[in-house]
């Protein structure tokens, strides 16, 4: 199995390609941690975008997040003047939230609350699995 090349993509650059896309907004230790497990898992090309704790160009993340395949926002460690997007962001339908506010009603734009990765890892796995299927039957 070949991993994928993985191009990280931070303020204020920019990548216009056809590669898989994420947008992770402000994401903590734990979520930066359990995506790399899911990078290595990836065998496809990726694009990261990476709005992170110091990076304050909300237009810069507002542009990533036309491009990206699955956005994944960390609301609990979103600074103030993110946190006034991230009702914006959620109507993605692509969008995914980590949040353990139960009092704010994210729940009413969008039902794409997570927990944890995890996820990710088993659509790859599952995605991999299918591959190989259709790669024995030729």
């Amino acid at each position: 199995m070949n991993l994928g090349k993985i191009t990280l993509i931070t303020p204020p650059d920019k990548l216009f390609n056809n590669n898989l896309s994420y947008l992770l907004v402000k994401p903590s230790n734990f979520v930066k941690s359990q995506f790399q497990t899911i990078l290595s898992h990836s065998i496809e090309d990726l694009n990261v975008f990476i709005f992170d704790n110091d990076d304050m160009d909300i237009s810069w993340m507002l542009s990533a997040s036309y491009q990206a395949d699955c956005i994944i926002i960390d609301v609990d460690n979103c600074d103030p003047q993110t946190h006034k997007f991230i009702t914006f962001l959620l109507m993605h339908p692509s969008a995914y939230y980590m949040t353990k506010d139960e009092t704010t009603p994210y729940h009413l734009i969008s039902r794409n609350r997570i927990y944890d990765l995890n996820w990710i890892i088993e659509k790859i796995k599952a995605e991999e699995e299918d591959n190989n299927d259709d790669t024995a039957e030729e």
